[in-house]
């Protein structure tokens, strides 16, 4: 019987993966036929197929059955069976009962799953993730192993949070989180301040540790004390468990990191707020009819579901815009409770995304700070393989590539359009990568005055990095060439190490439209190389037009042998860096 709850799963440690893995569950016909040796270790397999993950050897059943567990623990797809007055239900009997007859076997696509593949915003995205997490109750009719007492996890967290934000406390780090919300409790009215007052106790013990010996021996106190109440290793708790949970219910849009603690975004106070009126519910306990309806059809009640309260968002969302002639004021200023609410909820989601543009531009003006620049080389160094002093949070080492890469160019700076336009790969609301950029085009389009820069990053390596990388980054300079008639296109192509073959299609530069031959400028750049261009910027401020010389000056270089080539390129990127100095 476990004693403690787990959101998702350890092996899904990246759920910002999920969307699009679903889309991939869809498309490749696992909707329904998930189940056996042979189709599990195919999903893994299709998953690294399409891209959604990124991962040496042999696909395995293993990783199948993970991500399926994934989907149907957040109600994105159906179980095998259903506990309904203690009788047994197939998934075709049990979702005629809640009026969804098209849903007749396991592991299939349910309204909340197709809801989150429909999905065009981040925004949505978000809302989808609140009403599971809020609805997620347990024990349920999926994971009802659990000692007595009910327990709504997510809302147990905000509760906490919301007592430490409101008294001046700093938020919850992942080791608080495993020790004192991760045992399963009934949820009284009273474990929130419970819960509280031991995470304040903990810290005051911790505060009077005057050495390092003794605060690890204060945490090795309270992990015994841990497994004694849970029965198991309190280390997986504490850093597992504790992970998934930050990694999990930040999907949810309602957070922000701050340092290693994680917090209730400023913006989210009063929303947060007003949904703790009424929480918890506890459904399941009453009938799990209600319950499963709210989860696989994804209409959980959240407070922007009621008119006026989504109208006093919108007002907010209104008043904060900077930009006075945007015709979504005139939409919003419209609406009344007399109004759709899916009218509504169109324009909130639609001011939440402009707003969170507008605020991608301070960003990008914040990025040419010496403090900035600084984290961003961190980064790179840090995905470069090198080590560093900074304490970093990466869970995806493609998507935080393609975002450093992204960043440092905004530090650079003279970017003629909107910083959100300059990039192809989502970003969560702290403008940290949610996932990497998708097919089709480039990951980075930045146009400045005189040129525009299209960036293809990849950590891919050898064989692997000419069949995943020559043909599109071509294909993409020339789409690229095609969009930007009057001015000069040129690519940079960064990875930690450039395979010659891919150097030598990059090197002679055709690309053929039937018998048409177009010319593309593509530069590969080591890692490494792309590194000591930006250190640069800690030293002295150069300009774009600095950076298209480097470009130019390496394509000249080109008419030597692949390797020659490659070998000029970081030759010359010393000598301008030294010339610049």
């Amino acid at each position: 019987m476990p004693r403690v709850w787990n959101i998702g799963n350890t092996t899904v440690r990246n759920p910002k993966r999920i969307e699009n893995a679903l889309k991939v569950y869809l498309e490749e016909g696992f909707s329904g036929n998930a189940k056996g040796v042979e189709r599990e270790t195919r999903l893994h397999a299709k998953l690294k197929e399409r891209e959604v993950l990124d991962y040496e050897g042999a696909p395995s059943e293993w990783n199948g059955r993970k991500w399926r567990a994934a989907f149907y623990q957040l109600g994105f797809i159906s179980y095998e069976k259903y506990k309904v007055n203690d009788i047994y239900e197939l998934p075709a009997q049990f979702f005629r009962r809640i009026g969804l007859p098209l849903i007749d076997s396991a592991y299939q696509i349910t309204p909340a799953g197709q809801k989150l593949i429909n999905a065009k915003s981040i925004p949505e995205i978000d809302e989808i993730y609140t009403r599971q997490f809020c609805c997620y109750e347990l024990p349920n009719p999926l994971e009802s192993a659990f000692p007595d007492g009910k327990m709504k996890p997510f809302i147990l967290f905000l509760q906490v949070l919301i007592l430490l934000q409101a008294n001046g406390k700093a938020g919850l780090n992942k080791f608080e989180t495993g020790l004192f919300l991760h045992k399963f409790q009934n949820h009284t009215p009273e474990l929130p301040i419970e819960i509280y007052q031991q995470i304040l106790q903990y810290r005051s013990e911790l505060s009077n540790c005057t050495t390092s010996r003794l605060r690890k021996a204060l945490r090795e106190r309270y992990k015994v004390s841990l497994r004694t109440e849970i029965g198991i290793n309190p280390n997986s708790v504490v850093n597992d468990y504790a992970d998934t949970t930050f990694r999990y219910f930040s999907l949810s849009g309602l957070f922000s990191r701050i340092g290693q603690t994680i917090v209730i975004r400023l913006n989210k106070l009063r929303y947060v707020e007003k949904l703790l009126e009424t929480e918890p519910q506890f459904i399941v306990s009453e009938d799990t009819i209600p319950y499963l309806n709210f989860f696989y059809k994804n209409t959980y009640p959240l407070p922007t579901d009621d008119k006026a309260f989504a109208l006093s968002e919108i007002q907010t969302l209104a008043t904060s815009i900077r930009d006075r002639s945007n015709s979504l004021l005139n939409r919003a200023q419209s609406l009344t409770m007399d109004s759709p609410i899916q009218e509504i909820q169109e324009v909130r989601f639609e001011l939440i995304t402009y707003n969170n543009w507008e605020r991608e531009d301070d960003y990008a003006i914040e990025q040419q700070s010496d403090e900035s620049v600084l984290d961003i080389l961190n980064y790179l160094r840090t995905l470069n393989g090198e080590n560093t002093d900074a304490d970093l949070e990466i869970d995806d080492k493609p998507a935080y590539l393609e975002w450093a890469v992204w960043r440092s160019f905004l530090a650079i700076n003279e970017i003629v359009v909107p910083a959100h336009s300059t990039r192809r790969f989502p970003v969560d609301q702290d403008f940290l990568p949610r996932n990497t950029a998708p097919g089709g085009g480039a990951d980075l389009v930045i146009e400045f005055e005189t040129y525009v820069l299209i960036v293809e990053v990849t950590l891919t390596t050898s064989h692997r990095q000419m069949a995943a990388e020559s043909e599109p980054v071509r294909r993409h300079t020339v789409q690229y060439q095609d969009e930007y008639p009057n001015k000069d296109v040129y690519c940079l192509f960064i990875a930690p190490s450039v395979d010659n073959n891919v150097a030598e299609t990059f090197r002679i530069g055709v690309w053929y439209k039937q018998d048409s031959e177009e010319f593309v400028n593509i530069v590969p750049m080591t890692l490494s190389d792309f590194i000591t261009v930006f250190e640069l910027l800690s030293l002295k401020r150069f300009s774009n037009s600095d950076f298209k010389t480097l470009i130019e000056r390496c394509l000249v270089m080109r008419n030597a042998r692949a390797p020659q080539w490659k070998a000029g390129i970081t030759n010359e990127i010393h000598s301008w860096r030294s010339r610049m100095q």
